[in-house]
C-alpha cells in the first residue's frame, strides 16, 4: 500500500506541521513496511530537517501555549485530541524516528510532490481536469470545511503552483492540469485545509510595494499596516539620509517598503523573536537593501531600554502587540495555531508593549520628528490617558488616522521641548 505523505509535506524548512495532519502520520506507519518512498529533489536546495526536529517543535509549540491548549477542544482536528496526552506526544514522537527510517528517506526542502512507489510498479497521478474545474472543486471543498475565503484561497494557490499572475487563471481556464500539478495542488490545499495560512503555504507576499517572503511563525503583515507606511513615507519628504527605527520588525516589511521607497534611507530594525530577524536580513537581501538595514535582536520592556546603533532618530515606526487579552482566543485558527502569539498579544489592555515604547524611544526621537504607532480603535481614549498620568513626557499625540475600513488605527506622535 502507497504511503501517502502529501498532507503533512512542508512547504519551507520552518513550516510547522498542519496539525490536522499529524494523526495521518500515525494511521500510515502501520503501512510502512509495504512502502518504499523517493523523492524528487530540490537541486539549489541543500537544507534540510528531519521529521523528528520538525514534528517536536510543533508538539513543544503545542504544549508551551496555553492559549492554544484552551483552545484545542474547538478545533475540528483528530490530533488536537490527541496530543492533549502526554503519553500519545511521547509515541508520536517515537513514530516520527520510526518514520523516518522508512525506505532509508531523508526529509528535506523538495519542489514538487514526493512520488510513491509500491512494490510492483511506480504510482503516478495523472488528471483531465481543467484549472478551471479545478479551482471549483478545491474552492467547493474549502468552502465545505469552513475555511475563510475559499475562492481567493484556491486561486493563491493553484497560480502559485503555475507560476503565473492570479488574474491570468481565467485565461486558462480550460488548460489540464498535469499530473505532478495535479499532486502539487492537492498537497499544498491539504494545508489550506489544515487552516495554514495561504502566504504561509506560497511562501511570499505583496506588501505595499514590495514582496517579501514569510514563513511560520514570524506575523504576517496585515493590508492595514500598508497605511503606515504611507503616513511614514508623508514624514520623510524633504528630509535628507533619514535614519529611521522599526520596533518589532516581523517579517520587515514596514522597514523594507520604506528603504525601496526612500533610496538615502538608514533603517534600524529591532524584534524579539530570532525567527523574523532571520527572515528580515534574508527579505532584505533579496531585495538589495540589506547594507542599509541594521538588525537588533532585543526585547522592548519597561524595565530595560534596547541597545541602539543611533542615538537619535527622524522617525520610529511601531505595529506593535496590541490584540487585548481577552480577544486573543477569539482568533482565527490560521493565527492561533502558526503565528507567533507574542506579535499580537498587547496585554490585558492591549499597551503593554506601547507604554515602554513612548517612555524609552521619546528621547530617541529628535525634535519636531514623529513617532507613529498602530493600534485597536479604544487606544485612541487609553493611550492618551495613560500618557497624561506620566511625567516629563516629551511626546505628545499630534493625531488619530483611520485605516480603509475607518478604524482609528494609528497614533501619530510629535516630539516637543
Amino acid at each position: 500500500m502507497v504511503l501517502s505523505l502529501y498532507s503533512f509535506h512542508c512547504v519551507s524548512r520552518h513550516v510547522f506541521f498542519p496539525i490536522r495532519s499529524l494523526s495521518l502520520i500515525l494511521k500510515n506507519l502501520r503501512d510502512e513496511k509495504d512502502s518504499k518512498i523517493s523523492f524528487h529533489k530540490n537541486a539549489n536546495d541543500n537544507k534540510h530537517n528531519s521529521v523528528t526536529q520538525m514534528g517536536n517543535q510543533c508538539l513543544r509549540r503545542i504544549s508551551r501555549n496555553k492559549l492554544m491548549k484552551e483552545k484545542m477542544p474547538f478545533l475540528s482536528y483528530q490530533a488536537c485530541r490527541y496530543l492533549r496526552d502526554k503519553s500519545k506526544r511521547h509515541s508520536f514522537q517515537l513514530s516520527c524516528r520510526k518514520l523516518m527510517s522508512v525506505g532509508k528517506a531523508r526529509f528535506q526542502n523538495y519542489s514538487l510532490n514526493a512520488i510513491h512507489f509500491d512494490k510492483e510498479t511506480q504510482v503516478r497521478s495523472y488528471t483531465t481536469k481543467s484549472v478551471g474545474e479545478t479551482l471549483t472543486e478545491w474552492e467547493n471543498k474549502l468552502r465545505a470545511a469552513s475555511v475563510p475565503e475559499p475562492r481567493l484561497s484556491a486561486e493563491h494557490i493553484i497560480a502559485h503552483i503555475l507560476d503565473v499572475p492570479r488574474k491570468d487563471l481565467n485565461v486558462l481556464g480550460q488548460s489540464l492540469m498535469s499530473g505532478d500539478v495535479a499532486s502539487e495542488t492537492e498537497r499544498l490545499m491539504t494545508c489550506r485545509l489544515a487552516r495554514m495560512p495561504v502566504q504561509y503555504i506560497v511562501g511570499n507576499w505583496d506588501f505595499h510595494s514590495v514582496t517579501i517572503k514569510l514563513r511560520p511563525p514570524v506575523f504576517i503583515p496585515r493590508p492595514e499596516t500598508e497605511k503606515l507606511v504611507d503616513l511614514a513615507l508623508q514624514c520623510l519628504q524633504g528630509m535628507g539620509r533619514p535614519r529611521v527605527l522599526d520596533i518589532g520588525c516581523g517579517s520587515g516589511a514596514i522597514s523594507l517598503a520604506l528603504l525601496k521607497n526612500v533610496s538615502d534611507l538608514r533603517c534600524v530594525a529591532l524584534d524579539q523573536s530570532r525567527h523574523a530577524i532571520e527572515l528580515t536580513e534574508e527579505n532584505a537581501t533579496s531585495l538589495g537593501v540589506v547594507q542599509r538595514l541594521t538588525l537588533v535582536h532585543q526585547k522592548v520592556t519597561v524595565e530595560k531600554e534596547p541597545h541602539l546603533p543611533y542615538d537619535e532618530f527622524d522617525l520610529i515606526v511601531s505595529n506593535p502587540p496590541y490584540v487585548l487579552r481577552k480577544d486573543l482566543l477569539n482568533v482565527e485558527p490560521e493565527i492561533m495555531i502558526y503565528e507567533d502569539l507574542r506579535a499580537l498579544d498587547g496585554g490585558k489592555e492591549g499597551i503593554d508593549i506601547i507604554k515602554p515604547i513612548l517612555l524609552h524611544f521619546q528621547h530617541r526621537l529628535s525634535l519636531g520628528r514623529y513617532l507613529i504607532l498602530e493600534v485597536d480603535p479604544c487606544h485612541q481614549y487609553l493611550v492618551p490617558a495613560w500618557l497624561a498620568k506620566q511625567k516629563d513626557m516629551k511626546i505628545e499625540l499630534l493625531e488619530v488616522v483611520k485605516d480603509m475600513e475607518g478604524k482609528e488605527r494609528f497614533l501619530k506622535f510629535v516630539k516637543s521641548n
